[in-house]
């Protein structure tokens, strides 16, 4: 299964993009290219889960959510948001405590990935020097369609030194062939729902992918 794990809409306040528009070139890209679904990552906010089941049955797509938590060190994305998590950490506040996050997602079931670590963040350097805080992080992001060529390639190279697993998403905020459909990640079993997803990044196989926008030409 083919998903893009980094995705935003105009709840993010900074996108214009909306969950219908990316279904829309998601199908038309299917015809070219296998495409499986998205991961709503709202920055600092998170909405229940459920709540575009029917706008992914419509256009037949796995629409998850996460977070992105705007952390200490950088960006965090947060997959496995449960209702016992959010009572512990409030997702809507800056610069929250990454070692608490981080074991408190664990404890409670999810999984968090640091995002671009070598973009606007500290964990690409954190994690280079064996961080202790960072201990529990297993998984990075390894290719964001914002980055630099230069800052994937050290995404990379923190993934291969350290012994990580690395994921791939557009970290999109607009329905254009700039922003969409760029990186994404490829698991190899089926995923359908966010706890199969945390456990696919626990303990399943994956990698990064890179997709063809050009098959669509502008959109």
């Amino acid at each position: 299964m083919i998903i893009d794990m980094h995705v935003h809409t105009e709840i993010s306040v900074d996108s214009l993009a909306t969950v219908e528009e990316y279904c829309r070139i998601m199908q038309k890209y299917r015809q070219y290219h296998p495409f499986d679904g998205i991961v709503l990552t709202e920055h600092r906010t998170y909405h229940p889960e459920g709540a575009y089941e029917k706008i992914g049955e419509k256009y037949n797509i796995l629409i998850l959510q996460g977070v992105e938590v705007d952390a200490d060190l950088g960006h965090l994305l947060l997959y496995g948001i449960t209702d016992r998590f959010l009572k512990r950490i409030d997702v809507s506040h800056r610069g929250v405590d990454s070692e608490k996050v981080i074991k408190t997602i664990n404890d409670c079931g999810g999984i968090a990935i640091p995002a671009h670590p070598f973009r606007d963040s500290n964990y690409g350097a954190a994690l280079l020097e064996h961080d202790k805080a960072l201990h529990e992080i297993e998984v990075v992001e390894e290719l964001n369609g914002l980055n630099s060529h230069e800052e994937n390639e050290k995404a990379k190279a923190l993934i291969k030194q350290n012994g990580l697993k690395g994921i791939g998403g557009s970290d999109s905020h607009f329905v254009t062939s700039k922003w969409f459909l760029n990186y994404a990640t490829e698991f190899n079993n089926p995923i359908h729902t966010i706890e199969d997803l945390v456990k696919e990044l626990r303990h399943g196989e994956f990698r990064t992918t890179t997709l063809n926008s050009s098959v669509l030409g502008e959109f």
